[in-house]
């Protein structure tokens, strides 16, 4: 197997067990920490093949200017230097699987592996300062201001994730890329505003646990795109990593550039969480649990109820909404990101994907793309996951024949578990930078034009 291809599985597998026990005694909580521990993990094996390909240049550790003494590579193959940076970062992210992660790694050259581990601490300790030490508030106070989050009445112990996330340092540039407000953001009546309206309106009838509106294929795209933080699965950067290998593995590429598109996605994810959490705690957005059920008459309902999060290998549960606020949805930033990032470091396209292109996909299905086809099955219908009703679900493989169809699938699968507002994700005018999908999008272009800034893994661009 491709070593970085491998490197990744073992990634992968140390997210899952890390959620065996739940998101609460997790390593890396939330989809915010595993998106950075991810990035850390990939970037450290970015320049391990860097350096030892003889394009120091293209090192992440040079393009930031980080401190160093990382010196010419010992001869010999680039697997064990890559071993060592793997096996170094993988157990400062996942202690708990220290034996695993070892036993991972079937030796080799002490000193290739060394020159992987120094690779590794040197990007370990330019990230130990960046501010993401701090992740967990105690439980939320209900707040009485109308349209700020406040915790899931379902839940009403749920602290505050990742309320200084925005502050940790970004992977790329240093400022937060832009995004308008919500729409009605500050009226005294969001409903007064028509798209709030109309997103309201629809989550209603379509995210209720009681169905409403709702088709069984919509409740399959929600519960498809899911992944929160649950037993054996995790958080949606594992599932993202997931697709991507799916998709890379189809094509045969070499180490090099395989390393190259597993660190854009991974750090272009990382930079997603830290800017999605950014802005959802400067507009400090109501969910629709809350929405829904604070809203004065005769629009709202003092009862309803969203079909949550599933909880997938946890029986008895079912109802549940994450603990941050609604806008922007981290989902669609972080899939938006992970898509464009795809298509534009394995060059599937001539153009960046865009929000209209995505937002297209709601009318009809847009053209076929061979070099961006593939097919995936979610671990969430695997055919051995268990439902909260105690129901094995079905075996669901999905086939999509571009990269805008998963960006709009994941975007509103969101609406249809009742855990998020359309514009968390999607504007109605894709001439709007509202959503997660435009703020994804633009990230996984100003990643990869960093990554591709003097210097690549391919050399000189």
């Amino acid at each position: 197997m491709n070593i970085v291809l491998f490197w990744n599985g073992v990634l992968l597998e140390c997210s899952r067990r890390d959620f065996t026990r739940g998101n609460a005694n997790s390593q890396q909580p939330g989809p915010i920490r595993t998106s950075r521990a991810m990035a850390i993990v990939h970037l450290a094996i970015h320049d391990a093949v860097a350096f030892k390909n003889g394009f120091p240049a293209a090192a992440y550790l040079n393009k930031k200017n980080i401190a160093h003494t990382v010196g010419a590579p010992p001869a010999g193959s680039v697997d064990d230097i890559v071993g060592g940076a793997a096996v170094t970062t993988l157990k400062a992210m996942y202690p708990r699987y220290a034996d695993f992660i070892d036993d991972s790694y079937d030796g080799g050259d002490n000193a290739r592996f060394n020159y992987g581990e120094e690779i590794a601490n040197a990007l370990l300790v330019a990230r130990s300062n960046d501010g993401s030490d701090v992740m967990l508030t105690p439980p939320q106070v209900v707040s009485p201001v109308y349209g700020q989050h406040r915790a899931d009445p379902f839940a009403p112990g749920q602290p505050r994730l990742g309320l200084a996330w925005g502050d940790v340092t970004r992977f790329t540039g240093a400022a937060h890329q832009p995004l308008d407000p919500y729409p009605g953001q500050g009226a005294p009546s969001l409903l007064s505003d028509a798209g709030y309206k109309a997103d309201y309106d629809e989550v209603v009838q379509y995210g209720a646990e009681d169905r409403r509106s709702r088709t069984a294929e919509q409740e399959r795209v929600g519960v498809y795109w899911a992944y929160d933080g649950v037993m054996n699965l995790g958080v949606p950067p594992r599932l993202y990593n997931q697709i991507a290998r799916k998709i890379v593995a189809s094509k045969s590429l070499s180490v090099a550039r395989t390393a190259e598109v597993f660190a854009q996605i991974n750090v272009a994810m990382a930079d997603a969480g830290i800017d999605a959490w950014h802005y959802k705690y400067l507009f400090d957005l109501w969910r629709p649990v809350v929405g829904v059920r604070a809203e004065p008459a005769p629009d709202g309902d003092p009862f309803w109820s969203p079909l949550g999060a599933p909880q997938t290998n946890v029986t008895g549960r079912s109802t549940f909404t994450p603990p941050f606020p609604a806008y922007p949805s981290g989902h669609a930033t972080f899939g938006a990101a992970l898509f464009q990032s795809l298509r534009l470091s394995l060059d599937t396209s001539s153009t960046p994907l865009t929000t209209a292109e995505v937002m297209a996909e709601e009318v009809a299905p847009g053209a076929a793309n061979a070099d961006e086809t593939f097919t995936f099955v979610s671990d969430e219908l695997n055919g051995i996951s268990v439902d909260s009703n105690g129901s094995v679900r079905q075996l669901a493989p999905v086939t999509f024949t571009n990269f805008a169809r998963p960006v709009w699938e994941n975007s509103v699968s969101r609406i249809y578990l009742g855990v998020h507002w359309r514009f968390d994700g999607l504007p109605r005018d894709p001439a709007d930078n509202i959503g997660g999908v435009p703020l994804g999008l633009t990230i996984g272009e100003e990643v990869h034009a960093f990554f591709n800034s003097g210097t690549s893994l391919g050399g000189a661009v």
